[in-house]
Order: structure tokens, then C-alpha cells, then sequence
């Protein structure tokens, strides 16, 4: 994932921007943003890339300062590699990057960052403001009876009251803000990496899929071709009829699994084609390679790259959240203080005035607020043990794609290096037989059609590896935002 910086460089639609990618890093001046009224804009670049980001980071940089960064770091759409409105040329084969970049560039999920996101940003100016003060007028000793009857012995009291906060309730207000938006940056980039994996899952099995129609396509024709044998056979009276009609049916029957290959084929496409919101071309071609790695990491050196995933490390962006909500209730637990002050005119005795003030202090008797405070440290215990819950979940998942990724390892191994040599060795001997005369042709079919067994379990294995594969990438991808990794046998009491 790209690693963005950014400042404002002069008037509001005009930055400077970095963008730091695994192929370079990218420096933009001038940055050009749409001048749409959306709660995110389409920024291009002087190098032709689109990016997005949202506009309430942008205006409110000198106020919040991590406000851009925070936004352009994820509403990015990644910087693809060329400009996107150049459209896609179909006539290339598709490799995995490719389809992941449009993919992304075309989730929903970035408008929904922005929204979020806006909505953290109003959440967060509204936690920095402070207390209105409140104006009031009182008028006393009227419409009463003897001598309070009319206005002569009136007392009015104009005054303004004002709210003092104690024990930094709005500096608590602001830190509980910031960090329910850290909490955003880290769904938004758990979602990335859950798309990501999706995408490569659903690559993958168009892969096979292509693979395995190539593979069918090709059986077809030495089934086509064996028929043109057996049919010269019988020809030559060296063949029976029910042979010539067995090379016929295999034929149609090879046909048949074509025809499904295909079909499974499109269903694969189409469930790639998912993932870029109505782009569905009709036909395309992916490109990937199938290669295995023999040498697997060890289960525990895998084991140990959980702390950094999204999964476990948003965690603590979470147990930081809930120790500022600790701390707010902290500070709530110190009542704040109302001052008031005024002036008073007395209509007795021709009319006089004077000077009023007070202050309302709460007697703090019973309600210490103890019961939120307890229940804002046990949120922390909840957020630890949802940690270790989570951890636990991963190491099973993880343990289960490394036993299905190693017995897919172990199970291609044995295909490629045992069967397939001594299947290939046995057509070869076959058709030098049928050539001899010693083997009928019938057993030169019999042996192609081991070979090719073998060659489809071989692919089969390949498919149960890349699933694996691809979830063991999932559980062990490490976060792109900052991590901090915290012994998992070390928990938190207060």
C-alpha cells in the first residue's frame, strides 16, 4: 500500500503530495483537485495519476494537522500504475496486480471512508468546543398581595452564567475523537486487505479454471485423433465395431468436459468481474504463474506475523480508545462548576441597583460517577479478551491452511516426481508396442488416459495450494499503518 504525506502548498485546490509505492516513490507538485461539492474530490496528478481524497482533511489541515494524511493515506484507490481513465485494453492478458487495482479503484468502499470519516471529523470538532454561556433575566416581588401588589417593590436581575469544565473533560473529549478515528483508518484497512484476498482467491480460480480448459481442449484433440485411428483400424479390419464406437463415445464424452471446463470458466470470470462494479467484459485472458515453493517458512515463523496483521494489530487502536473513554469518565467523575454574574435594579425608593454573583458547586454525595468509571475499565478487559479471542481464531485458521497447504505441497510433489515420470515413461513404451505390434491400441489410449489423470490431479493440487496459499497471505499480511506489538501473555489489569 502506498505511504502518503502531504501539505497544503498555497491557495486551498493546490497541493504538494508524496506518495511512496513499491516501485519508487512518487513527488507531486501542484496537486489539482475537482472543484465538486461531494464529500470527496478526484485529485490528477502532473503524472497523470487519479487519486481521491476527501475535502474535510484538506480544509481543516491547520486545525487538525492529521487530518489529510489520515484521509489521502487510504482514499488513495492505491496509485495505479497509469491513468485509469485510459481505459483497459481486454486484447492484454490480465495478470492479478491488474485486477486488484480495478478492483479497488472501483469498491464503494472508499466513498464510505469518506464518510466515516466525516463523520469522525464532526465528532471530533464538536468534542473541542466549549460550554455556551447561558444569559438570563429575573424579575421578583411582582402581582403578589399587600405590599407586593404591582411593580413598586419590582426586583429584575439581568446576568450570564458560564459552565468551567474541570479535571480537562474537553482535552479527554478531543483524545476519545482522535482515537475513534484511528479505529476507521484500521477498518478501512482491514477492508483492503479482505478485498485483496477475495480478488486473489477468485485470480486463482479463474487461473485454474483457464488452465484446466486448455488442458481439456487438449485431451480433446488426441481424442479426435485416436478416433481417426480406430476408425482406420476398422477400416483395415485390425479393429472391431465396438471399438470404433468406444473411440467415438470418449470422443463425445472429452467434448462434453470441454464444454464444462468452460462453463466453469465464465462462472470464474464472472465472479472476478464482481469485484469491479459492472465491468464485465465479455471475454479475457489472466495470466499468472502456478509455480509452487517447495520450501515452506516454518508454522511458527508464520505463527509469529499475526501481531503485525490488521486483524490483531487494530487492537490497539481499540485499547486506546477505550483508555481515553477511561480517562473521560475519570474526568467526569470531577463535577464542573457553574459561575454566574449579574446586575440587579430594585424599584423600591426611587430605584437602586446592584451587583449580583454566585457560583454552583455539586455536592458530590453520592454520584462520584464510580459506576462509569468501572464500567469503562472493564471495556478494557473486554477489548484484551476479544484480542485473545482473535488470536486464537487466527492461529486455527492459520494452522489449517498450513496443513492444507503442505499436504497440496506433498500431494504435487508426488504427482510431478513419482506418477507423472513413470506415466509418461509408460505412454512412450506403449506406443512403441502398438507400433510393434505387441500392444493394442486400445492400451496406447489406456496409458494417455493416465497421464492425463495425473495431470489433472496435478492441477487440482495446485488449486488446493494457491487457496491455502492465499489464506495464509490473509492471516499473515503485515498492516501498513504504524504497529505496536504487544506480548499477547501480558494482560492489563485495573
Amino acid at each position: 500500500m502506498p505511504q502518503v504525506a502531504g501539505n497544503p502548498a498555497g491557495p486551498l485546490l493546490r497541493h504538494r503530495l508524496s506518495i511512496e509505492t513499491e516501485s519508487g516513490i512518487f513527488m507531486y507538485r501542484d496537486l489539482k483537485l475537482s472543484g465538486s461539492p461531494s464529500p470527496f474530490a478526484l485529485g490528477e496528478t502532473n503524472r497523470g495519476h487519479r487519486i481521491c481524497v476527501t475535502r474535510p482533511g484538506i480544509r481543516r489541515w491547520k486545525k487538525y494537522r492529521t487530518g489529510w494524511v489520515g484521509v489521502a493515506l487510504f482514499a488513495l484507490v492505491h496509485l495505479t500504475t497509469g491513468p485509469l481513465q485510459a481505459g483497459i485494453d481486454w486484447n492484454q492478458p490480465i495478470t492479478f496486480e491488474r485486477a486488484y487495482q480495478i478492483a479497488l479503484a472501483h469498491t464503494p468502499v472508499v466513498a464510505l471512508l469518506a464518510a466515516e470519516l466525516e463523520v469522525a471529523e464532526g465528532r471530533l470538532e464538536q468534542a473541542g468546543l466549549k460550554p455556551n454561556p447561558s444569559v438570563g433575566a429575573e424579575v421578583e416581588n411582582v402581582l403578589g398581595t399587600g405590599p407586593y401588589d404591582g411593580l413598586d417593590r419590582a426586583e429584575v436581575t439581568l446576568g450570564i452564567s458560564q459552565l468551567i469544565e474541570r479535571g480537562q473533560k474537553r482535552q479527554r473529549r478531543e483524545d476519545l475523537a482522535a482515537r475513534s478515528k484511528e479505529v476507521l483508518q484500521w477498518n478501512f484497512e482491514e477492508a483492503v486487505a479482505r478485498l485483496r484476498y477475495e480478488v486473489r482467491q477468485a485470480f486463482s480460480h479463474g487461473l485454474i479454471a483457464q488452465r484446466n480448459v486448455a488442458l481439456q481442449v487438449e485431451l480433446l484433440e488426441l481424442s479426435r485423433e485416436s478416433e481417426v485411428e480406430m476408425g482406420r483400424l476398422a477400416d483395415a479390419a485390425r479393429a472391431s465395431a465396438i471399438e470404433l464406437s468406444q473411440a467415438r463415445l470418449a470422443t463425445r464424452r472429452q467434448a462434453y468436459r470441454v464444454q464444462s471446463a468452460k462453463r466453469e470458466l465464465r462462472e470464474a470470470r464472472a465472479a472476478l468481474t464482481a469485484f469491479w462494479n459492472g465491468i464485465n467484459p465479455a471475454e479475457f485472458e489472466l495470466t499468472g504463474e502456478l509455480a509452487l515453493v517447495s520450501a515452506l517458512p516454518s508454522f511458527e515463523s508464520l505463527k509469529g506475523h499475526l501481531e503485525t496483521t490488521p486483524a490483531l494489530a487494530r487492537y490497539q487502536a481499540e485499547k486506546a480508545v477505550q483508555e481515553a473513554r477511561v480517562e473521560l469518565e475519570r474526568a467526569r467523575s470531577h463535577r464542573d462548576v457553574e459561575v454566574f454574574a449579574g446586575a440587579r435594579y430594585l424599584n423600591e425608593d426611587g430605584g437602586n441597583g446592584a451587583l449580583t454573583f454566585g457560583i454552583d458547586i455539586p455536592w458530590q454525595l453520592r454520584d462520584r460517577n464510580q459506576g462509569n468509571i468501572r464500567s469503562a475499565l472493564a471495556g478494557l478487559r473486554v477489548v484484551e479478551s476479544r484480542q485473545a479471542l482473535r488470536r486464537q481464531e487466527l492461529a486455527g485458521d492459520l494452522l489449517i491452511a498450513y496443513q492444507g497447504i503442505t499436504s497440496a505441497l506433498e500431494e504435487r510433489t508426488s504427482l510431478e516426481s513419482d506418477l507423472l515420470p513413470s506415466a509418461e515413461a509408460t505412454l512412450v513404451e506403449t506406443r512403441e508396442g502398438y507400433r510393434s505390434g505387441l500392444v493394442s491400441y486400445l492400451g496406447v489410449l489406456g496409458a494417455r488416459k493416465t497421464l492425463f489423470e495425473i495431470r489433472i490431479a496435478m492441477l487440482d493440487a495446485t488449486q488446493r495450494y494457491l487457496k491455502a496459499q492465499n489464506e495464509i497471505e490473509r492471516l499473515t499480511r503485515p498492516a501498513t499503518l504504524p504497529v505496536t506489538v504487544s506480548d499477547p501473555s501480558i494482560q492489563t489489569h485495573r
